[in-house]
């Protein structure tokens, strides 16, 4: 499956009370309607939640200001990708989409780009992690300029992979995926659409809801453990372009594994 990452910031001037639900209920029910034109099987929302634990520990870092969502939206293949966006249904349903994007988002600072999921740690039920009360902290990362891409790829998916699982348990994290940039996306949607350049990864760190997250991060334990992987952080990332927030998941729909003809829209 092709795994599209979409940094969603809102319109300027409109309040988070306006913005999130005109991106729920407004755009989400625009882009399940229009699912089957685009050729999606998956379409996910990562809503930023505040969270003053989170804030403290933000506040000590050289980080930009984190944007207000994220989208996940999800292909079959390159070729049901590629033939959906080609043909008139799939244009003119993309052109519907651009335009309703423009009523609630900066479209100024929109990115996104085309990931390989990599699920370095999954100590969950099997259960998808959006559904339910599970929370999560999404982490944009930029690599450093002296590093090229597949150097910061392999040294994010190696050391730091393996330390991040070693601090799973004083960060109380159920799952901890990686979203890197594929190598063999066939073009870029941040040139394609005239976005900002994307991040080359986005980290997504799980917990089986907000209270556990709470807990956990209150502990002198996982805010050492956050030390430490923030300060193994910039050997292969550039701080000062990293963004974090903790989210809330929305599966707006997903028809992985359903039979076509069962498809709402």
């Amino acid at each position: 499956m092709i795994k599209m990452l979409c940094q969603v910031p809102r319109k300027l001037g409109m309040s988070e009370h306006e913005f999130y639900p005109r991106y729920l209920q407004g755009h989400g029910s625009l882009v399940r309607n229009h699912a089957r034109a685009m050729g999606f099987l998956r379409y996910v929302q990562a809503h930023r939640i505040a969270l003053p634990e989170i804030d403290n520990f933000s506040a000590g870092q050289p980080w930009r200001t984190p944007l207000d969502g994220q989208s996940e939206l999800w292909w079959e293949s390159w070729e049901s990708m590629e033939s959906a966006l080609a043909s008139p249904e799939g244009g003119k349903a993309s052109a519907i989409l651009e335009a309703d994007e423009q009523e609630f988002t900066d479209t100024s600072n929109v990115s996104g780009f085309v990931a390989q999921e990599e699920i370095v740690l999954d100590l969950s039920d099997g259960s998808p992690p959006g559904f339910g009360t599970a929370v999560k902290m999404v982490i944009d990362i930029w690599k450093r300029p002296d590093l090229s891409t597949a150097e910061f790829s392999a040294r994010w998916r190696g050391q730091h992979g393996d330390l991040v699982r070693q601090h799973a348990a004083a960060l109380g994290i159920c799952k901890y995926v990686q979203n890197h940039r594929d190598p063999a996306a066939k073009f870029d949607f941040a040139e394609l659409r005239g976005w900002q350049p994307a991040p080359n990864g986005v980290t997504e760190m799980w917990w089986p809801d907000i209270e556990a997250m709470r807990s956990a991060l209150a502990s002198p334990e996982a805010l050492s453990s956050l030390t430490a992987i923030s300060l193994d952080e910039v050997v292969f990332a550039d701080p000062a372009l990293t963004r974090a927030f903790v989210a809330k998941e929305h599966t707006i729909f997903d028809y992985v594994g359903a039979v076509p003809s069962t498809r709402d829209p």
